[in-house]
């Protein structure tokens, strides 16, 4: 593909990678501030896709020029990946690099490019770092830069987030954390999953929340980078599993108890073992076969890391009869191998793929696995649906189970019947109208 004389004027990578250790010892030499700025195109790989590598030329010769003008000629500027563009602000602290990207955002962020019947709106999402603070060397401010674009687009993308807010973010949400946990704020959320073959609720899945001081709920994306950071994952699994088990005790729903467990978890065989043995209270019979059965969602990024030891901790509870979930099926591994090396009963279909099951290619997709699951005898449960287009793709390929915002959100310690009266109205009156398959009323 030809690029523009704009992208080909760009300073290439390696060229930036020498301005950037010429800058970062000039700044460390002599005392000077010095800032990056990391940003990139949002959803460029789908604009590529949907109009054309020809069109992602385009929109990559107007950043160029909108980032030009902003910027000026005394910043250094390239192109550091496909998406990802890097500018070295020498003598430029934190309060004018904050200006500077407020400035590229908004000359950017106004650009308007005519695609076939379409208008494209090019929004970026920015990363700022600067020297001393976030580091002193490239690969220090560099990493820093990188982790803050990655939290703007987290965010919801056309966002600047700045690496010393990040870190503060992390320690101070940290502490929360950490004071949730002494106080046994930190408690789980059920969210409701259907069978999409005749509308009733059949299983919830427990779901980590902070309750705060004051009250408000906080929900797991805004504190397990917190938790990883400081090594507090597997005691948030420890809480939420031993409530749900304490949850199957106290009431007598005839539901599948789906819960999750973590790679940190699995390093603690102590822990693991007193869940075994609360999970034997909790279904007191020979097994819990003989009952609706406590499920463990493992994620595929937890087998990759060590599908051996995942499969010995799991063993003592697959024995007893505590079933198996796939989470995240899909995102991206050896997805097929796990279910010749696992007893899997349930396996979830990343909610990435569903959010895109309009698209051909994606259905066919969704469709291949769960020919494979179902020739398994795997139940098939699609993540995170949130439109009636999306439940009718889902039936028609055969998916058995679903659990999204469509059906309800996640509620704090509710009973089957709030459940079933949180669910959407769309869903509750009636299954696209079909009151055949209305859901069925507490």
């Amino acid at each position: 593909m030809a690029r523009s004389r704009e992208v080909e004027r760009l300073m290439s990578r390696t060229l930036l990678g020498k301005a950037l250790k010429l800058a970062c010892a000039r700044s460390e030499r002599i005392g000077t501030p010095l800032s990056v700025m990391l940003f990139s195109i949002d959803r460029f790989r789908l604009i590529n896709h949907r109009f054309g590598y020809a069109f992602g030329n385009r929109v990559l010769r107007r950043v160029c020029r909108a980032a030009a003008s902003a910027l000026g000629r005394a910043v250094v500027v390239g192109r550091w990946g496909n998406d990802e563009f890097l500018c070295i602000l020498s003598d430029c602290g934190p309060r004018q690099a904050r200006a500077q990207a407020r400035a590229l955002n908004e000359a950017i962020s106004g650009l308007l490019i005519a695609a076939e019947d379409h208008v494209v709106n090019v929004t970026v999402s920015i990363g700022l770092a600067w020297a001393p603070n976030d580091g002193t060397t490239p690969q220090e401010i560099l990493n820093a830069a990188d982790e803050a674009l990655y939290e703007a687009k987290r965010r919801g993308r056309e966002r600047i987030v700045a690496a010393e807010n990040l870190e503060r973010r992390i320690f101070r949400m940290g502490a929360i954390l950490e004071m949730a946990l002494r106080e046994d704020r930190v408690v789980p959320a059920y969210q409701p999953i259907v069978d999409l073959r005749t509308g009733t609720l059949v299983a919830e899945e427990a779901l980590a929340r902070i309750v705060t001081t004051d009250g408000r709920v906080l929900s797991a994306e805004e504190f397990m980078e917190a938790a990883g950071q400081f090594r507090l994952t597997y005691k948030i699994d420890w809480m939420i599993l031993l409530a749900a088990l304490t949850r199957r005790q106290t009431r007598d729903e005839d539901l599948v108890h789906f819960v999750n467990i973590s790679g940190d978890l699995l390093r603690h065989p102590r822990l693991l073992m007193e869940l075994l043995a609360s999970a034997k209270m909790s279904f007191p019979r020979k097994g819990a076969t003989e009952v609706k059965p406590l499920v463990i969602e493992v994620t595929e990024r937890e087998l990759l890391e060590n599908m051996d030891l995942t499969r010995e901790r799991l063993a003592p509870f697959v024995d007893f009869g505590v079933q198996l979930a796939l989470d995240d099926f899909g995102s991206g591994y050896s997805s097929f191998q796990y279910l010749a090396d696992l007893p899997v009963s349930y396996l979830k279909i990343d909610g990435r793929l569903i959010s895109r099951i309009q698209e051909p290619r994606v259905l066919s997709i969704v469709r291949g696995i769960h020919a494979v699951a179902a020739d398994l005898g795997i139940t098939t449960l699609a993540e995170y649906v949130e439109t009636p287009e999306q439940v009718e793709r889902l039936r028609g390929v055969g998916i058995h189970w679903a659990q999204g915002h469509y059906f309800g959100v996640a509620l704090l310690d509710q009973s089957v019947a709030d459940h079933r009266r949180a669910m959407s109205v769309n869903w509750a009156n009636g299954y696209y109208g079909r009151k055949d398959l209305a859901l069925p009323q507490p």
